[in-house]
């Protein structure tokens, strides 16, 4: 099994042609102040009336006459060119405020903003040389942007000095969207708002361990050379005692098994969260929907996506050291890979312990088989049109343990950077995080019967209790209370203690509980 990654080589290879472009084109000519640039950066001047001292790609720089603090410089050079549009989602509005409608420019940024206001598009400074040039005020994080040349919006094109690392079998252009990506970081001053400053979770450090990954050659049925793209955690130990977890993550429309590891700062993210302590290292591995086999029928429990569960999930237990316990995989999918995930979800809820259905709306029957093992995160930028309907996720967390989660970006990697990062973070391999609704619902019901206070007391320990082993991963131990506990509310329901209504606000809770963490152990 060969790995293809990047090598020494192409490092090399970029190095030496921004050197050679930066000799042609970071000629001064007439030099301007960095405030200036930024501000010339938003419309075409003349080739001759700006300096450009920047090598091909982005630079960002630190820019007191930023609004951020920071101002990204972007050179595209292309010799079949003859204008070039700059275009990112860097669009602005206001998180801080929902009343506020306004969509701003990135050269109004204010502490409150984030982005997820669409695509800032403007046309690039032709300055000689086959290169073109814009600057533009940057917040922190992953940005992404791209190029339309000659004015073709539909071809996306990747920056020639800062590409995307595309999966060899991934989709060709015109039809593949480049999503290239630079990194900004926070200005604690001028950005001044906790959410952007959470974004730096997806800037690289440079203590941090690095953990790698490639795309792997996987032989699928009728297909000819398919890969996977496999991220491996800092240190990875082919024979470690414990097997590790696998996250697979699923692009949307227009996309391949590349994004998740490019623009989606899988990688990055990981390795940064493996250094604070805040998630568990884990095999993430991404896949092409145009190999996992048909939907399949959903009347017909099992047979969607075939190759998934036939092919890959086999392939990546058998040459990796991961775990082969449905608890302890998780999955998750943006836009059309949400669709994905549900109707995996709707065709076997518990082949995964922890799905992550974003930007795909709500599309999971109650009805579906088993629907109360699973663990699900739902999710959506706030300005996002694929945004799960709270409703319609809350109804569906009466019957299953189901959380929503809300970022602040649209349909694009503002917002699903941010959900990767929340979801490893604050809920995978964490059950509790998905129970704590129940638990304190039962709490508060309690709370609001006629018992006596001893009764009460006792009956808010064994919840407290069950918690408590459940963080502990104790699930035997959690059932066991949980299952005195609706003993004991059906004591006191016989007794006359309890009402019935009480009782039915209790009861179908506590086996919901039950079940789940059963179900696990």
């Amino acid at each position: 099994m060969r790995a293809l990654q990047p090598s020494d080589e192409t490092d090399v290879v970029s190095t030496t042609r921004r050197a050679r472009r930066r000799s042609r084109v970071g000629r001064p000519i007439a030099a301007l102040t960095l405030a200036s640039a930024m501000v010339l950066g938003s419309s075409a001047v003349a080739a001759n009336a700006i300096d450009v001292d920047f090598p091909p790609g982005p630079t960002v720089v630190a820019d007191p006459n930023s609004p951020t603090g920071y101002t990204g410089h972007f050179v595209y050079c292309n010799p079949d060119a003859t204008s070039v549009r700059f275009v990112a989602d860097i669009m602005l509005r206001n998180w801080a405020d929902p009343t506020d409608t306004k969509i701003y420019s990135p050269f109004e940024y204010k502490p409150g903003l984030m982005r997820g206001g669409g695509g800032y598009d403007v046309e690039m400074t032709d300055v000689g040389d086959d290169c073109w040039y814009t600057s533009v005020p940057l917040a922190a994080g992953a940005n992404q942007y791209w190029f339309y040349v000659d004015n073709n919006t539909n071809a996306w094109l990747a920056d020639p000095e800062n590409s995307p690392l595309f999966a060899p079998d991934g989709i060709a252009f015109p039809g593949r969207r480049a999503f290239n990506k630079v990194f900004v970081p926070y200005d604690e001053t001028k950005q001044n708002f906790a959410p952007l400053a959470a974004r730096q979770i997806e800037l690289p450090r440079e203590d941090s361990a690095k953990g790698t990954w490639s795309y792997v050659p996987i032989d699928i049925p009728g297909q000819t050379g398919r890969t996977l793209g496999v991220y491996l955690p800092p240190d990875y130990d082919p024979n470690r005692a414990e097997p590790y977890k696998t996250i697979y993550m699923q692009h949307g429309g227009g996309q391949d098994q590349s994004d998740w590891m490019n623009m989606g700062d899988v990688p990055v993210i990981m390795d940064n969260l493996l250094q604070d302590g805040t998630t568990e290292p884990a095999v993430v591995i991404t896949t092409n929907t145009n190999y996992l086999g048909p939907v399949g029928n959903q009347a017909v429990q099992g047979d969607a996506y075939p190759n998934l569960r036939n092919v890959v999930i086999p392939f990546v237990e058998a040459n990796y050291n991961v775990s082969t316990e449905p608890i302890e995989r998780a999955f998750a999918g943006l836009s059309a890979g949400s669709f994905v995930t549900q109707n995996l979800i709707r065709d076997d809820a518990d082949l995964f312990g922890y799905w992550g259905p974003w930007s795909g709306g709500v599309s999971v029957p109650a009805s579906t088989p088993d629907l109360a093992a699973p663990y699900i995160l739902y999710g959506g930028g706030a300005w996002d049109f694929g945004l799960p309907n709270a409703g319609a996720v809350a109804a569906l967390d009466q019957v299953a343990f189901v959380e929503n989660s809300v970022v602040a970006g649209a349909h694009d990697f503002n917002a699903w950077n941010q959900l990767f990062t929340i979801f490893a973070r604050d809920y995978l391999w964490q059950p509790e995080a998905f129970i704590a609704d129940e638990i304190n619902a039962l709490k508060t019901a309690v709370a609001g019967t006629t018992l006596n206070k001893g009764n009460i007391n006792a009956l808010t320990v064994k919840l407290d209790q069950a918690y408590k082993l459940v963080e502990k991963d104790d699930n035997a131990g959690a059932v066991q209370v949980l299952t005195g506990l609706r003993d004991q509310v059906n004591a006191f329901t016989g007794n006359g203690k309890l009402t019935a209504e009480q009782s039915a606000a209790m009861v179908p809770t506590i086996e919901q509980l039950i079940f789940n963490l059963g179900h696990w152990q």
